[in-house]
């Protein structure tokens, strides 16, 4: 049906008044040093002088909280690379991922690049990392961001993923799926329409698909989006595994989530889908997020 609210997630999400609450308050604005640029420490100290507000963020070192008032996209340190400004939220996936130095990862739907740049960072510029994505105006946001930042191990590329032609090649392969967005939304509980939801789910099966079958035997696959529909998330992941072509693994995380849900109305997905987690924007005050991590089999 059109017009669709928040409220079809009202039994859920375990603290619905919460996340009513936290759409309609402004987001942190939290930034991601850069290790090829800047020491940390040098930073640090550079963003004590440059902003009012700075703290630490206790489970990754490599974050920042600033004021709600302050505009870090406009400041000469973002734009010498030092930084980047990104969702604490969307920090997650990457380090769920967790390459190791050395190692050939796929970023299926890369842009804007800022998963594409933490991945760089967290295997200190070491091994090729491919961030692909298939929109041009979006693969410019991607190219600029590379530069800027110095990721020399990364190589844009220009493709509708589900076109790839190789088989087991990647280490790694982390799929930020396009999707409904619903854990960005900011003061409004509105969602897309049904017929939008369900042609997304579509593509996200078939992108999640063609990531298990060019990564590697053995290999590691995250799954993540930033919306709440189940069937964006555990009803893709349930179709995988369905299919026997990878197994889930538990995410652990230091941060405050949910576990993935089993059902969702008259879907079933499974209890292996409370190995997946949920962050609800009113965990961090930031946006929400879906991220689910597969092995595929060997």
């Amino acid at each position: 049906m059109e017009g669709e609210t928040l409220l079809r997630y009202k039994d859920i999400i375990p603290d619905f008044d919460a996340l009513i609450a936290s759409i309609n308050r402004p987001r942190d604005i939290t930034i991601r040093w850069n290790p090829h640029k800047i020491e940390r420490n040098q930073l640090f100290a550079m963003l004590r002088e440059t902003f009012n507000e700075v703290h630490e963020i206790g489970w990754y070192n490599h974050a920042f909280k600033l004021g709600q008032n302050e505009r870090p996209g406009k400041n000469f340190l973002h734009a010498l690379g030092y930084y980047y400004v990104q969702e604490e939220s969307a920090m997650v996936a990457p380090i769920v991922l967790a390459p190791s130095k050395n190692s050939f990862v796929l970023d299926m739907c890369a842009a804007p690049g800022g998963k594409t740049t933490q991945l760089s960072a967290l295997m200190e510029n070491s091994g090729t990392i491919i961030a692909n994505d298939k929109a041009i105006p979006r693969l410019k946001s991607l190219v600029s961001n590379v530069s800027r930042l110095g990721c020399i191990n990364v190589v844009v590329t220009w493709n509708d993923a589900r076109n790839l032609s190789i088989k087991d090649c990647f280490d790694y392969v982390l799929l930020d799926a396009p999707c409904t967005a619903e854990g960005n939304l900011f003061k409004k509980i509105k969602l897309m329409p049904k017929f939008m939801r369900d042609s997304l789910t579509n593509l996200q099966k078939a992108l999640l698909h063609k990531a298990i079958e060019i990564a590697k035997p053995g290999s590691t696959i995250v799954y993540c989006t930033c919306t709440f529909a189940p069937e964006e998330n555990e009803g893709v992941i349930a179709n995988i595994l369905a299919k026997n072509l990878a197994k889930i693994e538990p995410v652990r995380i230091k941060i405050p989530h949910e576990k993935g849900l089993e059902y969702f109305g008259k879907n079933e997905y499974g209890g292996e889908l409370k190995k997946a987690v949920r962050i609800y924007p009113y965990h961090l005050n930031s946006g929400g997020a879906f991220i689910a991590k597969l092995r595929k089999r060997d």
